[in-house]
């Protein structure tokens, strides 16, 4: 089996979206996300081609970007694809300002580098790699540009499968040289570097594991998830073909059930949008009255305002426990951790009470409204 990490990606994201692509082999939906993607990527090819001694020009590497663009003209409305086009030339401009200067020692090997190695003696691992640079000290560095609009949190960063790929493929492209990679996000102008380990490597192989053994079983159950509604497939997905209506069905008016529901739902979002206000309008009435509670109209309204621990004082925290040599095994300062410090037998009193003193509160207030004593007598009565 040949397999590569947009494969493996599609299939951990919805293996009845894998099915339908890769083996009822459907063609793939054109997305103007994807047609930008591969624009600004041969934008980049250009301008780092290995082959060239020298840069091109800003306006060379903007043609190429211009005419790859074009070619994708049947994609998207006109005024969403003129916008798109110039945060292309943006980008590009500010890009080729940030990187024209070669750093003294650094050059591109290659660019789009397609790599097939042997995985676990039956398959093909198979992709391209964006770019691969030679730096000093014959190291090398796997580069992959990225051009999604949403930046993940660097912890999310650090796991990313398709890098690890990369970094195996130039092992068997360029034995014996020490690999670094790269993770290009262009439309923030923002890198980050990092070395996988090998059990870093060797998790990413057994997910790539994992994803075979599902497609050769043939397990390719939809995957519902907040992607649906913009996927290409979901046409052709089992999850949303019509119903077949059984007989026992064929009188049940499903149209009134859901526009029923439809409208019980908006109702029910209505009122609590107005719930909210008047709950806003209450406490501020309160407030203006210096007060917690107020009656009227048969009914009483009461508020307690509680402390809510939103945080700790990291300055204060180090200053207790650093002289105690436990700073440094605080990984990351939450209220779990903190509390597991409260309960150390290694803490006098005196610094518990200096770890209390650190956290950090918001205040809470709740409100209720419930009849007075003589609006429920009163009801009771009649």
């Amino acid at each position: 089996m040949r397999i590569s990490y947009s494969r493996c990606s599609t299939y951990q994201h919805c293996p009845q979206r894998y099915k339908l692509q890769y083996v009822d082999r459907l063609p793939p939906p054109r997305a103007i996300e994807l047609e930008f993607g591969g624009a600004v990527h041969q934008a980049l090819s250009f301008m780092f081609d290995p082959r060239e001694v020298t840069l091109p020009s800003l306006e060379q590497v903007i043609d190429v970007f211009a005419r790859a663009w074009q070619e994708s003209a049947d994609v998207g409305a006109e005024e969403e694809r003129q916008a798109r086009f110039e945060e292309g030339v943006r980008l590009l401009q500010r890009f080729y300002q940030g990187h024209s200067q070669r750093e003294e020692g650094r050059s591109t090997l290659a660019t789009e580098q397609f790599f097939s190695l042997p995985f676990d003696d039956h398959h093909l691992l198979s992709g391209r790699i964006d770019r691969v640079d030679a730096l000093p000290d014959n190291k090398l560095e796997v580069i992959d540009y990225k051009t999604t609009r949403r930046m993940p949190p660097q912890p999310v960063m650090a796991k990313d499968a398709q890098l690890a790929i990369y970094r195996l493929a130039a092992d068997h492209l360029y034995p014996g040289r020490e690999v670094t990679t790269a993770l290009v996000y262009v439309l923030h102008d923002y890198e980050m570097r990092m070395t996988q380990t090998p059990d870093f490597l060797a998790e990413k192989m057994d997910e790539i594991r994992d994803v075979i053994t599902g497609i050769e079983v043939g397990d390719f159950e939809p995957r519902p998830g907040p992607l649906c509604d913009w996927c290409g497939y979901r046409g052709f997905c089992v999850l949303y073909r019509p119903p077949t209506v059984p007989a026992d069905l064929a009188e049940v008016d499903i149209a009134a059930l859901l526009r029923e529901y439809a409208d019980l739902d908006a109702q029910e979002k209505l009122a609590e949008s107005r719930l909210a206000e008047l709950k806003r309008q209450i406490h501020d009435y309160l407030d203006r009255c210096r007060a917690e509670r107020v009656e009227g109209g048969g009914y009483l309204a009461e508020r307690r305002t509680s402390k809510r621990l939103t945080g700790w004082d990291e300055q204060r925290l180090r200053e207790v426990l650093l002289p105690l040599g436990l700073w440094d095994g605080v990984t990351q300062v939450s209220s779990s951790a903190v509390r597991v410090l409260l309960g150390s037998p290694q803490l006098t009193r005196e610094q518990r009470k200096a770890l209390e003193e650190a956290a950090t509160y918001a205040e809470a207030r709740s409100l209720r409204v419930k009849p007075t004593a003589s609006a429920e007598d009163e009801e009771t009565e009649e």
